[in-house]
C-alpha cells in the first residue's frame, strides 16, 4: 500500500468573503490524504498547531518504522493493537469505522482539568497520545486520533477546526463512506462525567452537516456536502417494528452491545410523524400508546438508567430513537 502523504488545508483567508460573522472563528481543515498544500496568507504557520499523524499512518501503510520517534513509536504500537482486535478482513468501511469511534470513547475520557480557571491539563491531551496512551483527551484529542485510525485503514477523512455553538473552540471529523461524506463527533459522544460501563452514545456518529450545525458552527465552503444516509448510524440500525412490545428487547439488546439507543419505525398510526424535536427536546412518550410502560419496565430491571426519546430526521424519514442513559 502506498503511504499517505499530508495536506493542510486552512480556510482562515474566506473569513470575510463568505459572509460569516465577525465573531466566527475561522475554520481549519487538515486533511493527510492529499499531496497538495493550502495555507492562510494571514497566518501562514498554523499549520505548526495542529498535530501531524501522518508520520504514523506512513509508517503503517508502508510497515516502516525507522523514522518515528519513541512517542510516535507509542502512539504506533497501541493504535496497530487496537487494529488488530477490532478490525477483520470481512468488515466494509462502515463497520470499521463505527469499531474505531467506540473503542476511542471507551478508552479515553475528556480531560476536565482544561474546564478550570486556568485551563490547564495533561500534556497531550489535544493529540492521540494524550488519547490512547494517558487515556484523556480534549476534543482535538479524539479527533486527531479518530483521522489517525482512519488514515491507517485508508477511508478519506479531515479534521475540522473551528467552534461550538456557544463559541467555544472545537474540533470534530468529516468521513467519506461509501460515495457519501458524514461528520462524527467523537468527543460529544463521550460526554462528561465519564465512568466504566457507561453505553457507548451515538448521537454524533455519522450525521448530516445540517444536524451537525444545530450545535457546530464552521465554514464548510471548502468541505463536500452530506448527501445520504445510507451509512448514518440511524439508518444502520433502525428497526421497524409492529408492535410497541417490540422495543424493549431492543433496548435489552442495544445494552448488552454497549450501546445507548435504539431507533424504530413503524406503519401504525402512532409512528406518523409530522415533525421533529429540537436536538435537546424530548418527545412526550405518553402520546404513543404503551410507550410508558415500556420504559417503566426496563428501568425497574435497570435502576441506573433513565429514558427518554426523539422524534429525529434522517433523509425523508422521521424515525423515533429511545436513549438510555446510564448515571452513577
Amino acid at each position: 500500500m502506498k503511504a499517505k502523504t499530508v495536506l493542510i488545508l486552512l480556510s482562515a483567508v474566506i473569513l470575510c468573503l463568505t459572509g460569516c460573522t465577525e465573531s466566527q472563528k475561522p475554520t481549519t481543515v487538515v486533511d493527510n490524504s492529499s499531496a497538495v498544500t493550502t495555507s492562510s496568507s494571514a497566518d501562514s504557520d498554523s499549520t505548526n498547531s495542529y498535530y501531524d499523524s501522518t508520520p504514523i499512518s506512513q509508517a503503517y501503510l508502508s510497515g516502516n518504522t525507522a523514522n518515528l520517534d519513541d512517542k510516535q513509536l507509542e502512539i504506533y504500537n497501541k493504535a496497530v493493537s487496537a487494529i488488530e482486535k477490532l478490525i477483520t478482513l470481512d468488515m466494509n468501511d462502515y463497520e470499521k469505522e463505527l469499531a474505531v469511534h467506540d473503542y476511542i470513547v471507551g478508552c479515553s475520557s475528556y480531560d476536565e482539568a482544561h474546564l478550570n480557571a486556568l485551563g490547564i491539563g495533561l500534556p497531550n491531551s489535544d493529540n492521540p497520545y494524550g488519547c490512547l496512551i494517558n487515556g484523556k483527551a480534549i476534543c482535538s484529542g479524539y479527533s486527531t486520533t479518530f483521522q489517525l485510525f482512519m488514515d491507517m485503514l485508508e477511508i478519506p477523512c479531515k479534521t475540522i477546526y473551528a467552534t461550538d455553538f456557544e463559541g467555544d473552540d472545537h474540533s470534530w471529523n468529516i468521513v467519506q463512506i461509501g460515495e457519501s461524506w458524514y461528520y462524527v463527533d467523537a468527543c460529544w459522544d463521550d460526554p462528561i462525567p465519564d465512568f466504566t460501563d457507561r453505553p457507548v452514545r451515538h448521537k454524533y456518529f455519522n450525521v448530516s452537516k445540517e444536524y451537525m450545525k444545530t450545535k457546530h458552527v464552521w465554514d464548510d465552503t471548502e468541505l463536500p456536502d452530506t448527501d445520504s444516509t445510507k451509512f448514518s448510524y440511524i439508518t444502520q440500525t433502525v428497526t421497524h417494528i409492529n408492535s410497541v412490545n417490540e422495543i424493549e428487547s431492543l433496548m435489552e439488546k442495544a445494552l448488552d452491545n454497549m450501546q445507548d439507543s435504539v431507533a424504530v419505525t413503524s406503519d401504525m398510526s402512532d409512528f406518523q410523524f409530522s415533525e421533529t424535536d429540537q436536538i435537546d427536546t424530548n418527545f412526550n412518550e405518553e402520546n404513543i400508546k404503551g410507550l410508558s410502560k415500556v420504559f417503566d419496565s426496563f428501568c425497574e430491571k435497570h435502576t441506573d438508567h433513565q429514558v427518554y426519546c426523539q422524534r429525529v430526521q434522517n433523509g425523508n424519514d422521521i424515525v423515533l430513537v429511545m436513549y438510555m442513559r446510564k448515571f452513577r
